[in-house]
């Protein structure tokens, strides 16, 4: 099985650096790593370029333009770019610990989705991780992993195993159990069974939650990693609008509630009509 890691990124080079640093030490390292760049600055791609080159795994970056938050075409580039049979998940600030990537593939099978989660980690454990030379060490990532909040992992296995007893009785809302953006794999043939990621969803939110209700449609199962592929999620000032915010100024919560989604969508891999 040929593993491909998928990240997007936007003008965060160095937590990629951090990141490809984490998949060179996998016990199971992928067979390669899709950077999808969202528009980031010149200096970016230029940083972009030197880290694939230097990459020790194969390293391949795609680009669009800078066109506003657009989150689901940027996915849906990187897989189109893919050469994987096996896709795995991960935003640019996750840093996979060196057993996740073996986690994922242990788990992975045909018509399933593995749920990721991640733990905080905090600023100044983050410096650290980022002031190791040239990279961090085994020793280092584990000891981040021990001064990482996990709390929410533990809150994200109860809730998972609650609404996947739900899905069984067919009582689940039709995305859950959640799927986290920045953490979950499935094959690409499951991929390619909804289209990808519905590029009608832009700016922020519930492009995910689209996602895993249109998997769950056509009939991919959902199950969780969240315990078994442990990942770090690095501090960096957050860019998301503010809750309120959020829930005001939300044109995809629309467009999400709208009646009879189709398992496969128009706007996504392959355009249709």
């Amino acid at each position: 099985m040929k593993i491909t890691v998928v990240t997007t990124l936007y003008n965060r080079p160095a937590h990629l650096r951090l990141m490809l640093a984490a998949l060179a030490g996998q016990t199971r390292r992928p067979d390669e790593v899709v950077v999808a760049d969202d528009g980031s600055d010149d200096a970016t791609a230029d940083a972009l370029r030197a880290l694939a080159a230097a990459s020790p795994i194969p390293c391949t970056v795609v680009r669009q333009e800078k066109d506003g938050y657009r989150l689901a075409a940027a996915r849906n580039l990187a897989i189109r770019a893919a050469t994987g049979d096996y896709l795995v998940f991960a935003d640019c600030d996750i840093a996979l610990l060196p057993d996740a990537v073996a986690a994922h593939a242990a788990l992975a099978a045909p018509g399933r989705i593995l749920c990721g989660n991640r733990a905080l980690l905090g600023e100044e454990a983050t410096a650290r991780l980022f002031a190791a030379d040239p990279a961090p060490s085994p020793a280092d990532w584990e000891a981040a992993w021990r001064d990482a909040d996990a709390t929410e992992l533990r809150t994200a296995q109860a809730l998972f195993l609650r609404n996947a007893a739900l899905r069984r009785w067919h009582l689940a809302r039709p995305h859950k159990p959640k799927v986290i953006g920045c953490h979950f794999s499935l094959f690409l043939d499951d991929v390619r069974r909804v289209n990808g990621f519905d590029e009608n969803f832009v700016g922020w939110g519930y492009e995910d939650d689209d996602f895993a209700r249109r998997l769950y449609k056509a009939g991919v199962r959902p199950a969780s990693a969240i315990l078994a592929a442990r990942a770090l999620h690095l501090w960096h000032p957050s860019l998301a609008p503010q809750r309120l915010q959020r829930h005001r100024d939300r044109p995809n919560r629309a467009y999400f509630r709208r009646w009879r989604v189709p398992a496969f969508c128009a706007n996504g891999l392959v355009k249709r009509p």
